[in-house]
């Protein structure tokens, strides 16, 4: 095996030993509320709620760092969608929280994926509404996974492979659909 990539493995095997260990109480690492607006689009589901969670995400990234921008594990998060005029227009406000694993190892991540061959832009997408969650998940990725496929080539289109990962699931007619963003990167 590759030296270079025995470290790597090294250390996400490091990162994931921390944060298993890390108590369940731990206090979050959270910041001041940011509230950003997505661009409006003609459609609420599959355009102004994608768009909103883009731009709290970049909002978030240029206020505190890339760390802490991940709906997922952000605080007091609500999403207020509206129509005016035939566009739609959704507004996020949540308290940025440090991701798990940055808490757990500092800056080990960005050590880790410093080295890897990743695009410069995260990509999103979402999938088709599902009954559970677990599958509108499963949907979201794969769904992200062709999108890549399609603009990158099949060597990034591996969500596992992504790196500043997020995903937003919310209820919808039909069920509840999820959003899936990150930045594509070769395994």
């Amino acid at each position: 095996m590759d030296t270079k990539l025995s470290v790597r493995l090294a250390l996400v095997a490091a990162a994931f030993s921390v944060l298993a260990a890390m108590p369940a109480a731990a206090a979050d690492d959270c910041k001041d509320a940011v509230k950003a607006e997505g661009k409006p689009a003609t459609l609420r589901d599959l355009g102004a709620y994608p768009n909103s969670l883009l731009a709290w995400r970049s909002a978030v990234k240029d206020k505190y760092g890339a760390e802490y921008n991940s709906w997922r594990y952000s605080k007091d998060a609500k999403v207020d969608c509206s129509e005016k005029s035939g566009q739609w227009t959704c507004v996020r406000v949540a308290k940025p929280c440090k991701d798990l694993l940055s808490r757990a190892v500092g800056g080990v991540k960005e050590a880790v994926t410093v080295k890897r061959d990743c695009k410069s832009e995260a990509l999103s997408s979402y999938g088709a509404a599902k009954a559970d969650k677990k599958a509108a998940l499963e949907e979201a990725s794969t769904g992200w996974e062709i999108d890549v496929r399609k603009k990158h080539g099949k060597d990034y289109a591996v969500w596992k492979n992504a790196t500043e990962t997020d995903v937003d699931c919310h209820d919808v007619k039909g069920g509840i659909q999820c959003i899936a963003v990150g930045t594509a990167c070769k395994p």
